[in-house]
């Protein structure tokens, strides 16, 4: 079990607000998402070449929403200027080697 991140006291009473009870695993449960989240988000910013992890390096978009529904528009042509600047730019479509979520989101 990895250590906890959770306050378990403002967690049960924020599942409780939501008017649901909190069973024995659940904030175990809760807290292995918290790390996967974590790790996800700390190769993301890595893959794009940033010590920084930001907001949107949280944002884990299902398979078929990363992909575009559209062919990709054709490549600039040579001294095109309107080619985007190098960095991160583009990472919301990028490829990556995402692990699968921990065992606690299956139903």
């Amino acid at each position: 079990m990895s250590e906890s991140l959770l306050v378990g006291s403002k967690t049960r009473a924020a599942l409780k607000a939501n008017g649901v009870n909190v069973g024995a695993g659940a904030l175990d449960a809760l807290n292995e998402v918290v790390h996967w989240y974590i790790d996800q988000a700390a190769k993301r910013a890595a893959a794009n070449r940033r010590k920084t992890v930001r907001g949107h390096d949280f944002v884990i978009l299902e398979e078929a929403e990363a992909r575009p529904a559209e062919p990709p528009a054709p490549a600039p042509a040579a001294g095109d200027s309107t080619q985007a600047p190098a960095g991160d730019v583009a990472d919301a479509g990028e490829e990556s080697a995402e692990e699968a979520p921990p065992a606690a989101w299956s139903g």
